[in-house]
């Protein structure tokens, strides 16, 4: 197999607003540049099939986008578009310009082509760079800085994944880090463009590596610093980043794994719920948060309840809700990507993980983002559930699905 990389700057060079949080403050400019955002891209080639990863510091991409993308690829170099994967880091302050339906309406045409040739450009680049490659890979279980945030004390998917690919002469050039945390050690109050944890971890790895790794981030729905985490400041971005490389750099990567013929399988999975016990749960939390309010005297707890019971209140006007989730399971040889457009709870990755063969990779955050998909128990214990429009059960059947699709491919011939 070959491979090419490329890394370009995705900063904007103009006035601009940050994405993330849904706070006020996201209505006015970025003030300032902490650190540059980037992409990393990798191509792998096998062939003449070809796989195209690229990672960007931003919080998500719009299905939209990546469709766009996707047929701009296949149509200028052939690639096939179920094996274009468009992966954010899911960075909470980062850029918005490129993003079209963001409640701020801040997007910004002249940074979306921009962004747009940037990726053509990031698969020229990883084009010219394909050389022939051998894989190794070491993963760790790192406890300490983030963890299951809705059970404080208890780990989430806290194994960390490194996979390097090295040239003719067995030096690494390339690859990339999969893990499962929130890239949000900073607060809405953060008015800086920054890459954040997973950004500041790939500069850091540098040193080490001898490349910046592309971070790729697996199910981390309910995984993140927020009970680990000692502030929310760029001093403790710096503390958690610093000693977060440092452990991830220490990983023994001389596990051998073999790359071979790149095979895929697509799924699909319909949703088409009518909200009616949605409203119900809604209804109810909606009238605790009203009488929590009246209670409190706090005008921080104040704004918060009140914004809280404002949104909560728009969900009771959404009636029928449909969506068409697309997933894919791409095999490398013996490293076996589940791509996904979402959010998934930490027990799921763990779960495909486990029942692959190959090296499993959890690709979250890719080619779209439908919200959280969190496990049955988990519903109505955090946010990320109560009025969720995904139904009770049905991330289960979405996993089924992607483990049926994960055997098919390793019971084929490799």
């Amino acid at each position: 197999m070959k491979v090419g990389s490329s890394r370009y700057c995705l900063t904007p060079e103009k006035e601009f607003y940050l994405i993330g949080y849904r706070s006020d403050n996201r209505y006015e400019p970025a003030t300032g540049v902490h650190d540059d955002i980037y992409c990393n891209s990798l191509l792998f080639e096998q062939d003449g099939k070809k796989v195209f990863i690229f990672s960007a510091d931003v919080i998500e991409f719009e299905e939209s986008m990546a469709d766009d993308v996707k047929t701009l690829l296949h149509n200028k170099y052939g690639i096939e578009r179920d094996l274009v994967l468009l992966c954010a880091t899911h960075d909470h302050s980062s850029v918005v310009s490129y993003h079209r339906s963001w409640y701020t309406n801040k997007f910004d045409q002249e940074y979306y082509d921009f962004f747009i040739q940037t990726i053509l450009s990031s698969y020229e680049d990883c084009l010219d760079s394909l050389q022939t490659a051998t894989a190794a890979y070491g993963k760790e279980v790192i406890r300490g800085y983030y963890g299951n945030r809705n059970h404080p004390g208890q780990l989430a998917d806290n194994e960390v994944i490194v996979v390097k690919f090295h040239d003719e002469a067995g030096k690494p050039f390339a690859g990339f880090v999969n893990w499962a945390v929130h890239s949000t050690v900073l607060s809405a109050d953060n008015t800086m463009l920054t890459s954040d944890l997973a950004g500041e971890v790939s500069k850091k790895l540098y040193d080490s590596f001898g490349f910046y790794p592309a971070m790729i981030v697996g199910a981390a729905a309910d995984s993140s610093n927020r009970n680990e985490r000692k502030g929310s400041d760029f001093h403790e971005l710096e503390r958690v980043s610093t000693a977060l490389a440092k452990h991830i750099s220490e990983i023994d990567t001389n596990n051998e794994i073999i790359l071979g013929s790149i095979r895929y399988q697509t799924l699909f999975h319909v949703i088409h719920h009518n909200m009616e016990t949605v409203h119900e749960e809604l209804t109810i939390e909606i009238n605790k948060m009203q009488e929590q309010l009246a209670e409190e005297n706090n005008e921080d707890k104040i704004e918060f309840y009140e914004k809280k019971i404002h949104n909560l209140k728009k969900e009771l006007d959404v009636h029928n809700y449909h969506l068409d989730i697309k997933g894919v399971v791409i095999n490398l040889g013996n490293i076996q990507l589940f791509v996904f457009p979402g959010e998934l709870g930490s027990k799921f990755g763990i779960e495909m993980k486990d029942s692959t063969i190959s090296l499993g990779i959890i690709c979250g955050y890719t080619n779209g983002y439908y919200e959280y998909f969190m496990p049955k128990e988990e519903y109505g214990l955090s946010f990320e559930t109560i009025g969720s429009k995904i139904p009770k059960g049905d991330p289960e059947k979405i996993i089924k699905k992607f483990i049926l699709a994960s055997k098919r491919l390793n019971d084929s011939k490799i």
